[in-house]
């Protein structure tokens, strides 16, 4: 079998996001098919600072520091994610000590220290960072209003047009590890209207010095998006003069909607997953040669550790991946191996 590290090192980096257990359950492929790691969730606030405080009994850094240290000691990159997210965050973060909401300046100050404890502790070890995570909303408002953050920290004090929590954290993030390359990264900014939100918004922290990417999440399925869309969006990016990654991808065999459920997968649909990842690598392959792209990182690595098996439908399971429950390689996995 192929890897597909090597075979894609002409191009771009391959990637996984693992837990800690993942390490061991998946090592076989881990160690022979990616040169790229991402923490699933394990530096998300809630699992590495659940409670209050800034010093070291505050954090839960040993299965972060698991996957930091296996990332070294192959040979592998380390992405950091996520520092700024409005999900998987502790409610104390928001909350005054007195009780009530937490002022401006309050949730400000916990950020700064959150970021600084983080990328001290990582420096020279994750080379970027998610630092942003998902702060454009889905709707026609540009920003995602049912976030703590927007709702404590969102007022845009100094006129640029973005809240000041994404401002903060980037400056934020900058100042505490000067050499890490800091992303901006999101899911749905392939096409539309949020494309454009998070394009401007890129830019306006490009021409601030306070971005070097954009991370395009890729949580997909067999059925869209086309990957002439994918194109466009990698190029959109890019033209800013930003790194653009492709952060989280597979490929549901369910569309958004769906809620029909098998025991197996279909070989229809096994086959039209293959086709349609065969087709995005060929992009990615193509932009990649032209310096467009710079890494894949799939969201898992075997269909039998995958989050879709409880999303959107609880207990439904899903097969996005490249290889099978049973470390197999899927045709899917021969359509990106293979050209």
């Amino acid at each position: 079998m192929p890897s597909l590290a090597q075979r894609y090192a002409p191009f771009l980096r391959v990637g996984a996001a693992v837990e800690r257990s993942t390490l061991v359950t998946h090592a076989d492929l881990l160690l022979t098919q990616v040169n790229s790691l991402v923490c699933e969730n394990a530096m998300k606030w809630a699992l590495i600072h659940p409670v209050p405080g800034e010093g070291e009994a505050s954090y839960r850094f040993a299965d972060a520091d698991a996957i930091v240290d296996f990332a070294a000691e192959h040979g592998m990159r380390m992405r950091g994610h996520t520092l700024v997210w409005h999900q998987q965050v502790p409610e104390w973060v928001f909350r005054a000590s007195g009780g009530g909401m937490a002022s401006k300046a309050e949730v400000l100050g916990r950020m700064q220290r959150h970021i600084q404890a983080l990328l001290s502790r990582y420096r020279g070890m994750v080379s970027c960072w998610d630092v942003v995570n998902e702060a454009l909303s889905d709707g026609p408002q540009t920003w995602r209003a049912d976030s703590g953050w927007y709702r404590t920290a969102g007022s845009d004090d100094d006129g640029d047009g973005i809240p000041d929590y994404i401002v903060r954290a980037f400056q934020y993030a900058r100042e505490a590890d000067p050499s890490a390359r800091l992303f901006y990264n999101d899911y749905g900014i392939e096409a539309g209207a949020k494309r454009e939100r998070a394009y401007a918004l890129a830019k306006t922290l490009k021409e601030r010095g306070l971005i070097d990417g954009v991370g395009i999440q890729g949580h997909w399925s067999i059925h869209a998006p086309d990957e002439g869309v994918v194109r466009s969006a990698i190029e959109r990016f890019s033209s800013l003069g930003l790194a653009v990654e492709i952060t989280e991808l597979d490929l549901s065999v369910f569309g958004w909607g769906d809620i029909s459920s098998f025991d197996t997968l279909p070989p229809a649909l096994e086959r039209v997953q293959a086709s349609r990842y065969g087709a995005l690598f060929r992009v990615f392959r193509e932009l990649a040669e032209a310096g467009k792209l710079q890494a894949v990182t799939f969201w898992g690595i075997a269909d039998d550790q995958t989050w879709l098996d409880n999303f959107p439908v609880k207990g439904r399971k899903d097969w996005p991946l490249l290889f099978d429950v049973m470390h197999r390689p899927k045709p899917a996995f021969w359509s990106v191996a293979r050209w």
